[in-house]
């Protein structure tokens, strides 16, 4: 039986901010980008050698990319919870959150699904035992969701 690579601290901190969901719709619009940013940013520290194992950089390490994997899932089933009312630029926030968000909030939806739906399909093929060459497409294709929200929602500093 494979071992979950999630540790007890992690599940803890995973459920206290999933739980924080009606939490945040009561937040204040700085603690919404503040968990957004935060959110993202877990992210990025774990995807980060997940792409470096995929292309050769660092050893390929099945037991830390498995963790990486299902960190990124976790994180992004939570991440759209800090979008919420008050929290653009045109708000005074301290965001990359370009304005199209607040009108093209039904594309901005589908994308981050697709986003979600491609981290949780790599966490379930690392957890089926692919190797390396068998995740590379599957972590490109979630590379590519990201980028895609990126480049229509994310502007520059």
């Amino acid at each position: 039986m494979k071992k979950s690579l999630i540790n007890k601290p992690m599940l803890a901190v995973a459920l206290l901010l999933s739980s924080a969901s009606p939490l945040l719709h009561a937040a204040s619009p700085e603690d919404a980008v503040e968990f957004r940013q935060g959110v993202f940013r877990a992210m990025g520290w774990n995807f980060g050698p997940m792409g470096a194992m995929i292309q050769g950089r660092k050893p390929f390490d099945a037991e830390a990319f498995a963790q990486g994997a299902e960190r990124v899932a976790v994180l992004a089933n939570m991440v759209a919870e800090g979008f919420i009312e008050g929290t653009g630029r045109s708000d005074g926030m301290d965001t990359r959150l370009k304005e199209e968000y607040w009108y093209q909030q039904a594309n901005f939806d589908k994308l981050m699904q697709r986003m979600v739906a491609n981290a949780d399909t790599l966490a379930q093929a690392v957890a089926s035992g692919k190797d390396r060459e068998e995740l590379r497409p599957v972590l490109a294709q979630l590379a590519g969701s990201c980028k895609n929200c990126h480049e229509e929602y994310r502007g520059r500093d």
